[in-house]
């Protein structure tokens, strides 16, 4: 999530708005759990992320918060494919977001602009936790990120 936006719920009912990235508009601050992935396929821009070798930020949060058995793919999509529901649906809009797939085990964190680690852990804890609040999210994330050693905390509670 960007969490420059914490203004903002979580919402659930617009889902099918992330299934197709490339056409439909998304909303400022949502986080989309989702049984299926739809729309992905190989005409899409989006990276499989390998799970053997721990050599980026990706790599290394999915190993530190145990979901190195998940597909993480990262798909940057355009600002006007963002709407912010407080500015009365104005496209244009920085996002971070992941749509998840608990059943596949698949995750697609789709961003307007180029990922920081901060956003990594962020949607990984989403992944990780999906029950948990997104200021629970925010703060674990800030811990986290500024040392990582916190992750033993983290798998204790």
């Amino acid at each position: 999530m960007n969490r420059k936006n914490t203004g903002f719920s979580k919402k659930t009912t617009a889902t099918s708005q992330l299934q197709n990235p490339q056409t439909a508009p998304t909303t400022v601050g949502e986080y989309y759990p989702k049984s299926k992935v739809n729309g992905l396929s190989s005409n899409n821009t989006c990276s499989k992320i390998s799970v053997r070798k721990v050599s980026n930020p990706l790599e290394k949060w999915q190993s530190l918060l145990g979901i190195h058995h998940w597909i993480i793919l990262c798909e940057p999509i355009d600002e006007m494919q963002v709407l912010d529901d407080l500015k009365g649906d104005m496209p244009g809009h920085e996002f971070v977001g992941i749509e998840i797939d608990f059943t596949n085990r698949v995750g697609v964190i789709y961003h307007t602009r180029p990922l920081q680690e901060d956003d990594i852990v962020h949607e990984l804890l989403h992944v990780r936790f999906p029950d948990w609040s997104e200021q629970k999210v925010d703060y674990w994330t800030n811990l986290l990120v500024d040392q990582p050693d916190n992750v033993l905390k983290l798998n204790a509670d």
